[in-house]
């Protein structure tokens, strides 16, 4: 028998296994210094060149994964997945109405055809992938990780005095520093970041994002020389990739703490300024993980702190409360704060004595908290197919909670606005209470159009649902007059804050009630509306999507209501009998042929307000003058495909033989004599 070795000696299999693990580990060393060296040339190459920016301030890094940072998204990334709720969600359905209803045609107009195309690529599902400017931070400065950053900041001087300008109320803006000021000292905060040798991510993230409202602000202030314009946007410029460094590094496992949900909140609002709701929802959802870890929603922690400390805790979570919610209908997607856990004190309207700023604040807590219910009880996956007496139940709840926040708002009006003119201004001010009541129409809208359809209602939609999406559409009109007298400062605030803040559903609702009754007043809304924010192309990748939809939307109605009148009326006349006589071969016996008397005798002349301007007068006309043919025909868009499935589908089958009529050139075609 062969003797054994006390000494094992290693298979070569396992040599080579070991030779190749030590070439990784070295290959990997060589990529991570190759990686610090680009890194390092990179930032050199970019460094800012604002010449008045000579203070620097050290900020000790936070371990970050490289995924964090604000290069080119991951190829693998997955699509984003908005909810029933989402604008996106209305954009899908009305894109697969149109083409199945058009689709189907023998002969469909090559206008239309086009059009539905552009619509097709707007919202196809391909396009949903994980947006680029969603969650990239484009500003942001790469990094050495092993090292601590020196980051250039605006003079302290600078920085000082304009503090002092916000916290005497001279100085006014919509960013999220004005309220934060009002609660912390946002001066020794400055300090401490200016001038720390070891100074927090958290504190260097809020101060940037604080100082870059307050430059911005400044510099569109019409007193300020043009020096000074230039100068305080440089400075904007200059807080703005520090900002966005400070957050494409965030670590993932963020310690709780105040300071760290105040960075993370100021990150949210600075997202939601450029409507980044992708990444508004991802800081603000750790916000709230704080929050609760540390029991701010609790009342029992509220207890057992000092005054002072209570009321910044509990500020910070209902700031939190305020963004979650608001971006779950925005999102469609559950809220991360449940009501029925949250013990603490919503926040009320301030004393006398207090900020006029915060007198606001309980206004946007509440209307978020309707946000919110909307989508939980009318929009999210277990409630839509609830039955139709639950769903009017929560409808009815909803509209209620709805005005009362008006009769509240109301109230806190004649308290408040006449001092926060005062202190604050009468445009932004105005812009602020016209802008809260087109958010509030909205809601209402989102609301009525979710409300199960009485068998009984000759349209689609209800008429209050209409009243509200008309009236809507024309106070927007109002709060774009505010924007043309501040030379469009508050174009951009406007377009991310209301209309992108929640889905703008009353363009939806109009536009389907367009294609039902051909109701040329209501085209005229809308093209006023398109017409209105043509500028918004130039604010952000999403507004530019949103008037891109609502363009092809307001051309596929325009076209339709052209080549539906020009064929029916033939010569400039329209014969009722004629109509039904076609409309009975078309298989549509009981369908009736109404003028503009139908709409006047039922809606409420109330909501019509007429706010004014050429086009909105332009609408009236319209109306007044009986061009809006109404078809009494089956529905045409049954609570966007929500619970009603049977209903759409039998309009479907019924009016594609109508909507084929008024696309053929053989019918209605007069003799010529």
């Amino acid at each position: 028998m062969t003797g054994v070795s006390d000494t094992y000696s290693p298979p070569c299999s396992e040599k080579k296994i070991d030779l190749i693990d030590h070439r990784l580990d070295s290959l990997a060393k060589l990529m991570g210094d190759l990686k610090t060296h680009i890194s390092t040339t990179v930032a050199a190459n970019s460094a800012n060149s604002v010449n008045h920016a000579s203070t620097q301030a050290t900020v000790a890094p936070a371990v970050a994964s490289p995924s964090t940072h604000s290069g080119q998204p991951d190829s693998a990334a997955g699509p984003v997945v908005e909810g029933n709720s989402s604008l996106s969600a209305h954009s899908v359905f009305v894109n697969d109405f149109l083409q199945g209803f058009i689709g189907s045609l023998q002969k469909p107009d090559p206008e239309i055809r086009e059009t539905l195309d552009a619509l097709s690529h707007i919202v196809s599902p391909a396009k949903q992938q994980a947006s680029t400017y969603e969650m990239v931070l484009a500003h942001a400065r790469p990094r050495t990780h092993l090292q601590q950053e020196k980051f250039d900041l605006p003079p302290i001087q600078k920085a000082v005095a304009l503090i002092h300008i916000a916290k005497a109320q001279r100085l006014a803006g919509t960013g999220w520093i004005y309220e934060f000021i009002t609660m912390q000292a946002f001066g020794d905060l400055c300090l401490d970041t200016y001038f720390s040798e070891d100074r927090s991510p958290f504190h260097f993230i809020s101060v940037n994002a604080g100082l870059y409202s307050l430059c911005q602000d400044y510099a569109q202030t019409a007193s300020v020389s043009q020096q000074d314009k230039e100068e305080h946007l440089a400075y904007a410029r200059l807080c703005r990739e520090n900002l966005e460094t400070g957050l494409a590094y965030l670590p993932l496992h963020i310690p709780a703490s105040s300071d760290a949900i105040a960075a993370l909140l100021f990150g949210a609002f600075y997202a939601m300024e450029f409507s980044k709701s992708s990444l508004c929802w991802a800081l603000s959802s750790k916000a709230s993980e704080l929050c609760q870890t540390l029991g701010y929603h609790q009342v029992a922690a509220a207890n057992s702190e000092r005054p002072a400390d209570s009321k910044y805790t509990s500020f910070l979570f209902w700031t939190t409360y305020y963004i979650d919610k608001s971006l779950s209908l925005r999102l469609g997607r559950a809220s991360t704060i449940p009501d029925w856990d949250t013990t603490i004190s919503p926040p009320v309207m301030p004393s006398s004595d207090q900020e006029p700023v915060l007198a606001f604040f309980p206004l946007w807590v509440k209307a978020a908290k309707c946000q919110g219910n909307i989508y939980k009880m009318l929009y999210s996956s277990g409630s839509i197919n609830q039955p139709d007496h639950i769903r009017q139940s929560r409808v009815d709840f909803l509209l209620t909670s709805l005005h009362e926040l008006e009769k509240e708002t109301e109230r806190t009006r004649d308290q408040w606005l006449r001092i926060s003119k005062a202190a604050s201004g009468d445009d932004l001010m105005d812009f602020y209470a016209t802008s809260d009541d087109i958010l509030r129409l909205s809601l209402l809208t989102h609301v009525h159009r979710a409300a199960p359809r009485p068998a009984s209602c000759p349209t689609t939609f209800s008429p209050e649902c209409i009243q509200v999406a008309r009236a809507t559409l024309e106070r927007h009109h109002d709060c774009m007059e505010i924007i043309r007298r501040t030379n469009g400062i508050y174009f951009s605030v406007y377009i991310h804050w209301t209309l992108l803040f929640a889905p703008f559903i009353p363009f939806v609702v109009v536009f389907c009630h367009v294609m039902e009754t051909q109701d040329r007043a209501d085209l005229a809304l809308l093209q006023a509306f398109v017409n209105s924010i043509q500028s918004a192309s130039t604010v952000s990748e999403p507004a530019a999507k949103m008037l891109h939809l609502f363009q092809v939307l307001y051309n596929i109605s325009q076209r339709y209501i052209d080549l539906g009148m020009s064929r029916l009326q033939g010569d400039q006349s329209f014969s009722v009998p004629q109509m039904d006589t076609d409309l009975a071969a078309l298989g549509f016996p009981h369908a009736g042929v109404y003028d503009a008397n139908w709409l006047q005798q039922n809606q409420d002349p109330n909501l019509m307000n007429g706010f004014g301007g050429d086009s909105m007068q332009a609408g009236d006309d319209a109306r007044a003058s009986g061009n809006g043919v109404h078809l009494a025909q089956q529905p045409l868009l049954s609570v966007l495909s929500m619970g009603n499935g049977p209903q759409l589908e039998d309009w479907f089958n019924s009016n594609q033989a109508s909507m084929e009529m008024l696309m053929d050139d053989s019918v209605h075609s007069q003799p010529k004599e």
